[in-house]
């Protein structure tokens, strides 16, 4: 569906995984090389194909995320674009408001300290709008998943326990009474 061809310009390079469908609108992760006189400067942006008019898309991130050394990744809160801006000690949560590309706001910050975990890792979010977070209380030692509560800055263990080498993804899901 978006090929190296389709893309608004060859510089741009895009991560298969994950995709996030908001809207009627699919959104992945990619970035930009740019080549000045001084060297080459890498962009984080975001890509997006509208399915209705099948038109694809550049979403601008805010300046501290488009040069940040951190690894990004993208979530689905609700019917907002959330972007993780990562690294080994802190993950910054920004959500992208009302669907209008450029209005990114910051929700909170997690702390690996302030949870005493040796790594975090934001996977998802529960319909409350929790993080559900990846937590490894020291290094080796098997890995849990949590829901963060960010105003008491405490988690719920859900007892949910991820293996060594396995690699996973949380999506959230709808029932409906229509039929494939």
């Amino acid at each position: 569906m978006c090929d190296g061809d389709n893309l608004p310009r060859k510089s741009i390079k895009y991560f298969e995984l994950p995709v996030v469908l908001v809207d009627g609108c699919l959104y992945w992760l990619a970035r930009d090389r740019i080549t000045v006189d001084d060297g080459t400067f890498t962009t984080h942006l975001i890509i997006s194909f509208d399915l209705t008019s099948e038109e694809i898309g550049e979403v601008n991130l805010p300046d501290s995320l488009a040069h940040t050394l951190c690894s990004l990744s993208m979530h689905k809160l609700r019917e907002s674009l959330v972007v993780v801006a990562a690294d080994k000690q802190l993950s910054n949560l920004w959500v992208m408001e009302d669907g209008v590309p450029k209005s990114f706001q910051k929700l909170f910050t997690i702390s690996r300290h302030s949870l005493d975990a040796s790594s975090i890792s934001v996977r998802g979010f529960m319909k409350t709008g929790e993080p559900l977070i990846e937590l490894q209380t020291h290094p080796g030692n098997t890995r849990i998943l949590v829901a963060y509560e960010p105003h008491s800055n405490s988690i719920n263990n859900l007892r949910i326990i991820v293996r060594k080498g396995l690699d996973y993804f949380v999506y959230s899901y709808m029932e409906t009474l229509l039929l494939l």
